[in-house]
């Protein structure tokens, strides 16, 4: 997995801030301690002269992103033959950040482990980098990892704050434990004054996997009573009202979002539209994409012009859809529309077009509806009083299955001599 170096440095930044006087530490600057209740005893911390001289200039340019330059003095303390666990550890430490700062996951968790293991740094810097350790191992995807090293934090420390019970969190989403995640995150938010927006993030996305819907959406009405301009919550609960299939509150909620100006985008005005039109609602539907078209903010494609066309013929409003089922099928690679084009048009008493169309959707093919095709196709040849070009269309649509029967009652009436009657619409 590559991360964004960014986040790579961010992440150690945050941990992993070395100075000389870190390692020139005197008995007398004795920083306060971070884990009181530690079931480890703080070891000896001592390196001769130069091994203080030499980390101390790796650390500030490590500090410094000046990893090339750190790599050497580090090199040559852990090749020393007389080095100190002390020295070793801490070695290790700038060597682990060197590594992750260079993106070379692998080296860079086993010198931060190397330094754990060799137990040597103070109790502050041991479990610092013990917490770190698993905030990478997340990052690395090391799921499984992750959740021992941060049992052990919590077993060794006996500590437990909202940012690693959050962690724990985050590593059972990651690992597909969905209701042991929503459980965990719902224990750091009530344990924070100031819950991170991204804990939310994935409480709202393990309940969403539980099927918890209405939990998930309370979650998010929550965050929106702080935020309520915010888009991205809107279309988070937008996208779990329709999947609980309320569409109804879905609608409400991206109508006004749009209402407020809110919705910009060519993919939020289609996710409305096709809401409008699940809803059996396709004046709005229609109404919603014709005002994105005019406004600039949805490009008339194929998918736009095509779903334009369904909703206005749904509304009956056949010139809308002959309009848009024509640019439409100036956009397509295969004959869906044309066929949509000419249903329209054989029903708004347009034949001679209605057979182009019909034509030119079978020549194109991809059809999902070809025998349907073939079927118009005849009625449009049968009413021009051309019997044998009525005949071998329906005769290809006997071939599909969806179309058999209509074709052979067509075919009976034709050789009986029963003129054919316009039909009704009927998709």
């Amino acid at each position: 997995m590559n991360l964004p170096k960014l986040a790579r440095i961010a992440l150690c930044a945050a941990l992993l801030v070395f100075s000389s006087s870190a390692v020139l530490a005197k008995k007398s600057d004795k920083a306060e301690n971070e884990y009181p209740n530690a079931t480890r005893s703080e070891p000896k911390t001592s390196m001769s002269a130069s091994e203080s001289r030499d980390l101390s200039k790796a650390a500030d340019l490590v500090n410094d992103g000046e990893n090339d330059k750190a790599l050497p003095l580090i090199e040559k303390v852990l090749a020393g033959r007389k080095v100190g666990a002390y020295a070793q550890a801490f070695a290790q430490q700038l060597l682990g950040r060197v590594y992750w700062d260079q993106e070379q996951e692998e080296p860079a968790l086993a010198a931060t482990s190397k330094a754990i293991e060799l137990d040597a740094l103070p109790n502050n810097a041991h479990f610092g980098l013990m917490y770190q350790l698993a905030q990478m191992q997340v990052q690395t995807e090391k799921y499984a990892d992750a959740l021992k090293t941060l049992d052990r934090f919590k077993s060794e420390t006996g500590v437990e704050n909202p940012d690693q019970i959050a962690l724990l969190g985050n590593i059972y989403y990651r690992l597909e434990k969905y209701q042991e995640a929503a459980d965990t995150m719902k224990r750091a938010i009530a344990a924070s004054s100031e819950p991170k927006e991204s804990w939310n993030q994935i409480l709202m996305a393990s309940l969403f996997e539980l099927d918890q819907y209405g939990e998930a959406a309370k979650v998010i009405q929550g965050q929106l009573a702080k935020t309520p301009d915010d888009i991205k919550l809107i279309k988070q609960l937008a996208t779990v009202y329709i999947n609980d299939d309320k569409y109804p509150q879905a609608i409400e909620v991206l109508s006004k979002a749009k209402e407020k100006g809110l919705i910009s985008s060519q993919e939020d005005y289609v996710q409305l539209a096709k809401l409008y039109a699940n809803a059996e609602k396709p004046k709005e539907s229609a109404a919603t994409l014709k005002e994105g078209i005019a406004s600039g903010k949805v490009t008339p494609d194929y998918e736009v012009n095509k779903l334009l066309g369904d909703v206005c013929g749904q509304a009956e409003d056949e010139a809308c859809a002959i309009d848009a089922y024509q640019k439409a099928s100036a956009q397509s690679t295969d004959g869906n529309a044309d066929y949509q084009l000419g249903y329209m048009l054989f029903y708004a008493d347009r034949s001679a077009e209605a057979k182009v169309a019909l034509e030119r959707a079978i020549k194109k093919g991809g059809l999902r509806q070809e025998g349907e095709a073939y079927v118009i196709l005849g009625d449009v040849e049968s009413y021009a009083d051309n019997e044998a070009a009525a005949l071998a269309a329906w005769q290809k649509a006997q071939g599909f299955p969806s179309t058999k029967a209509m074709a052979d009652q067509r075919i009976k009436a034709i050789r009986s001599g029963v003129k054919l009657k316009r039909s009704s619409k009927s998709k």
